[in-house]
């Protein structure tokens, strides 16, 4: 009786074995993809969730839990209580949830009571992101909820006529974990048992018969013999015979209907091994002969009606894993220890598979030893997994593409595209030290700021090309001057600064400004022509400033707006009286502030045009300043007090307001002009009234196009300039990133908010007719906006030789003075409809 119960308790063992494991597997193939797509939503969750309901499994529900906190579950429906469930404040999973993320190890912990209800096992596996440098950050937790009870039923524990079973090992802990299944008194009783090791846990499971062990006094029939002796000596031999034979067939009675249900108990453990399509095998290490049932045949191709042999296993084995799993068998033979093992077969007449396999030694109470365990087939689940490590290595390849682009964007926006020296945003983060440690500036640094006199006129007499090269001869001029210590950059169209050393004698400062303004004596030659310029020149020392680098480069402003005011050609250092000019400035603020009241802010209009056509498809409304005693008056000029002031948004909205009369005056004339594109300034975009007044406006909003500055548009953090950003695409007004190339973009926020456009900055298109470099970084912007969607327009466009080189480049509109100049409404449509007909200016332009 008892071999019989020992041999029924391993095959409950293994079924219940088998069950778990495969139900950790699948929860392992979902967190796997999970950790591929780590910007996974609801309903991309339950997609994925509802892929593995045809899968056999005991699992009631999974939750996901980006930082250990349930965003995500499945199904919804009945297991609303468990959202916003924090693992790190509930008292009674956070060490299990924890231990996943500590361990980085699947955790099965159970029973317990479960927030949407019931009691389930759960199964938690740490999910986590690789990073670019190829270590792992943690992400989050999987949770699995395994249904106790259907558990336990469908392994035929429950309810079992002929067994009582109890499971020892809560939470997976093996022999330190406490009974949590069945009557404590059965641990008392003389119980058989069997391991189980499924992995992320170990429990014992015991069993006696139903009702306890069959106990007979070893005197019973000796006593029972002597009374009858004693009491019936008259009685005939005949009626003690007809008791015997009586008692036999009652005893050969109760051996048939044992055998009956033995007989249907096999039954039933067959047809449920059947249906998990988990192979039970037996292997006796004394004898070397192997058991296997019908699963385990089917598995590798034998046919039912064989048994199997020890070389038909090694022939199935895969050449490249044969050695080890037998090495691994002969272990876990030789210490007793757990056999779990992963390795291909080649069934006969099949094709290769993946298995499987978990087993532990059995040793009976006469000391026989076996090798008992399951197989289970997980091809599908490697072919699952190899095919997210290819998605996974493809969207790294991809990520690692455009880092690479966006290095060389980043390299050109520290450094000036034409002289190749530093330019303003590097200087900034060398004064402010976010490029190292410690501060840059002390008591003896003194800055030199250079504008050259006579650039404009150069430019304007000569061209642009002429002036390129005046400012590619300074900056060379400079790097022949300065030191390996020193520093210099070109921080504006003509401005230069270099950063020194000095004393209270000044030598240094005085010695590097005489060099330079000696050498702009000398004519600088262009295409046999000779091209004068001069310098101004301002110094500011650090211990005037306080060490405070923006008060040190205000202090140089200050003393090159003197050397310009007193006659060009020479250096000023500054002093304090400096100071009062910039009362100046609190003038211009205080005429910007009444403009604004005055409503003297109109706008400019910059055509737009078709790079394949040359057609007009719509044009840029740029702010000017219409001045009452100024005149007209450039936005280079009043946007940076204006920005000071904090009120660009007003500005803003006299242009919008300007740009929608400008529109219907357009409409009226039958001008088509199909996108009117206007700047929004930080200030606007975060105002928390925009969306309200722009749904006032009496415009098509499909008319509209809205320029975002680079570094506001990357800017996720404003969560007001996020929601009005979203809110203005569902409006229909596009939206455009203006001078993009020349703040710090990023890829990952385009791939979030996806603009319409982006418009390449002209300081990156002028260059591109000479300098092969400047080519491919424009069209390296090109391809990125058209991997993700996005058109491209081209500013600065200054020659028709530039608008067919971008064109071949692939980009979408061109923008730029070889078209068109920014004009007034009026010139505007002029300059578009002239007496020689509505097409002229094109012909023109070509």
């Amino acid at each position: 009786m008892r071999r019989y119960l020992q041999q029924k308790t391993n095959l409950i063992g293994s079924r219940l074995q088998g069950r778990i494991t495969a139900n950790v597997e699948l929860v392992r193939g979902l967190a796997a993809t999970i950790a591929t797509d780590s910007d996974i939503d609801q309903e991309r969750f339950t997609a994925l969730a509802n892929s593995l309901d045809n899968a056999r499994s005991d699992i009631q529900s999974f939750a996901v839990a980006p930082d250990l906190v349930v965003s995500m579950v499945h199904p919804l429906e009945g297991n609303e209580a468990v959202l916003g469930l924090d693992y790190r404040t509930n008292e009674a999973q956070q060490a299990m949830a924890l231990q996943a993320r500590d361990t980085k190890e699947t955790i099965f912990a159970g029973p317990v009571d479960l927030v949407q209800g019931g009691r389930g096992f759960i199964a938690r596996y740490p999910i986590f992101n690789r990073l670019p440098n190829g270590r792992e950050q943690f992400w989050g937790l999987l949770a699995a909820v395994i249904d106790a009870d259907t558990l336990l039923k469908l392994s035929g524990i429950v309810d079992n006529t002929e067994v009582e079973f109890a499971l020892v090992g809560r939470d997976g802990r093996g022999f330190a974990g406490n009974q949590f299944f069945g009557d404590a008194k059965i641990l008392e009783n003389d119980p058989v048992s069997n391991f189980i090791d499924f992995g992320s846990g170990q429990w014992i499971l015991y069993a006696i018969p139903k009702g306890g062990w069959a106990t007979t006094s070893k005197n019973v029939w000796f006593i029972r013999a002597v009374g009858l002796c004693i009491f019936f000596l008259v009685v005939v031999p005949i009626y003690g015979i007809g008791r015997l034979y009586q008692e036999r067939g009652v005893h050969l009675a109760d051996n048939l209907a044992n055998q009956q249900k033995l007989a249907h108990m096999t039954k039933r453990l067959e047809m449920a091994l059947q249906t998990s399509k988990i192979g039970v095998w037996e292997f006796d290490p004394a004898l070397e002969k192997t058991h296997w049932d019908e699963r385990m045949k089917e598995l590798h191709g034998l046919p039912l009606h064989e048994d199997v042999t020890d070389q038909f296993w090694r022939d199935r084995l895969h050449p490249d894993d044969r050695d080890r799993v037998i090495e691994e068998i002969r272990v876990a033979v030789e210490n007793g220890t757990l056999f779990k093992s992963q390795f291909r077969i080649r069934p006969a007449g099949g094709k290769e598979l993946t298995i499987r396999a978990v087993g532990s030694l059995l040793v009976s109470a006469s000391g026989e030893r076996r090798l008992i365990g399951v197989n289970w087939d997980i091809s599908e689940d490697v072919a699952r997994e190899h095919e997210l490590e290819e998605a996974r290595a493809e969207s790294e390849r991809r990520y690692l593409a455009l880092e690479q682009a966006q290095v060389k964007i980043r390299e050109s926006a520290l450094h000036d595209f034409l002289t190749g020296l530093p330019n303003r945003r590097y200087l900034d983060d060398l004064l402010h030290r976010r490029n190292g440690d410690g501060p840059c500036i002390d008591d003896q640094t003194c800055l030199i700021k250079i504008d050259l006199d006579g650039f404009k006129e150069v430019n304007d007499n000569y061209g642009h090309a002429a002036g390129d090269a005046i400012l590619v001869e300074v900056a060379s001029l400079l790097r022949r001057v300065i030191s390996e210590e020193e520093f210099t950059a070109r921080v504006g169209g003509d401005e230069f600064i270099i950063l020194c050393q000095t004393d209270e004698e000044l030598e240094r400062p005085v010695a590097l400004c005489g060099e330079v303004l000696e050498a702009l004596q000398t004519p600088i030659e262009f295409n046999g022509r000779k091209c004068r310029i001069g310098a101004s020149i301002g110094i500011a020392l650090s211990v005037d400033a306080k060490n405070d680098p923006d008060k040190l480069l205000s202090n140089a402003d200050l003393a090159l707006y003197q050397s310009k005011q007193t006659g060009k050609g020479r250096y000023s250092f500054f002093s304090e009286p400096l100071v009062q000019k910039a009362r100046q400035q609190r003038r211009l603020a205080d005429d910007v502030l009444r403009g604004i009241e005055n409503r003297e802010f109109i706008a400019f209009y910059q055509g737009q045009y078709s790079a394949k056509t040359h057609e007009l498809v719509g044009a840029e409304a740029l702010a000017r300043w219409q001045h009452p005693e100024r005149g007209l008056v450039s936005p280079f000029e009043f946007v940076e007090t204006a920005e000071a002031l904090g009120v660009m948004g007003a500005i803003d909205a006299q242009i919008l307001d300007h740009v929608i009369a400008t529109k219907k005056r357009f409409d009226q004339q039958g001008f088509v002009v199909p996108r009117l594109s206007v700047n929004v300034s930080a200030k606007r975009l975060g105002d928390k009234d925009l969306i309200g007044n722009l749904r006032k406006l009496d415009i098509n909003p499909e008319s509209l196009t809205f320029e975002l500055v680079e570094s506001t548009f990357l800017d996720r953090s404003d969560a007001q300039v996020a929601a009005n950003i979203r809110q203005i695409r569902d409006m229909g007004i596009d939206i455009e990133i203006d001078d993009f190339g020349t703040a710090y973009a990023s890829i990952v926020s385009l791939t979030h908010l996806l603009p319409n456009r982006l418009k390449i900055d002209r300081e990156l298109v002028l260059p591109i007719i000479e300098r092969e470099d400047q080519r491919e970084l424009v069209h390296s912007i090109i391809h990125i906006g058209r991997t993700l969607g996005i058109g491209s327009v081209a500013e600065g466009v200054e020659s028709m030789e530039h608008a067919e080189i971008l064109r071949i480049m692939g980009v979408d509109i061109l923008q730029g003075f070889a078209f068109c100049r920014p004009l007034s409404a009026e010139d505007f449509y002029r300059h578009h409809h002239t007496s020689t007909g509505s097409n002229a200016w094109r012909v023109a332009a070509t």
